[in-house]
C-alpha cells in the first residue's frame, strides 16, 4: 500500500511539473520569470524540464534474454507435496499455511479476521 501511495504521489508531482513546464512555454516568459511569478524553484523547474524532455529511448528499457533450460527439467512436472497447516475458524473460514509461512503475517491475518 505504501509503494502504491508513493507511486501516486510521484505521478501527481510529475503531472504538476508537466503542466507548469507547458504553461511556461506558452506564456512566453523566461523560466526564471515564470518561476518568480508562480513562486517555484528555478532549479527544480530546470530539473523537471530536463527530466521530462528525455526521449523514451534514453530511459531504462527492459531487455529479454533467451535462457536455455536444463534438459533434466520437465515442463509438466508435478510439484512435490509440501506440508501444509490448515486452520479452520468459525463461520467456515479456512486458512492453509505452507511450511515456510511468516508467523507475523499469520498473526496479523488472524487478528484481522477476528475483528481486533
Amino acid at each position: 500500500m505504501a509503494k502504491e501511495n508513493n507511486h501516486n504521489t510521484r505521478s501527481h508531482i510529475m503531472r504538476c511539473w508537466q503542466a507548469h513546464i507547458a504553461a511556461q512555454k506558452q506564456s512566453g516568459l523566461s523560466r526564471a520569470e515564470y518561476c518568480r511569478q508562480h513562486q517555484l524553484s528555478y532549479h527544480t523547474a530546470t530539473y523537471w524540464s530536463k527530466r521530462l524532455s528525455k526521449k523514451p529511448s534514453t530511459q531504462k528499457r527492459t531487455t529479454l534474454v533467451p535462457v536455455k533450460l536444463a534438459s533434466s527439467l520437465q515442463i509438466n512436472a508435478v510439484p512435490e507435496p509440501r506440508s501444509v497447516l490448515k486452520v479452520i475458524l468459525p463461520n467456515r473460514i479456512a486458512i492453509e499455511v505452507d511450511d515456510d509461512f511468516s508467523p507475523a503475517a499469520l498473526t496479523k491475518l488472524l487478528m484481522t479476521l477476528e475483528g481486533r
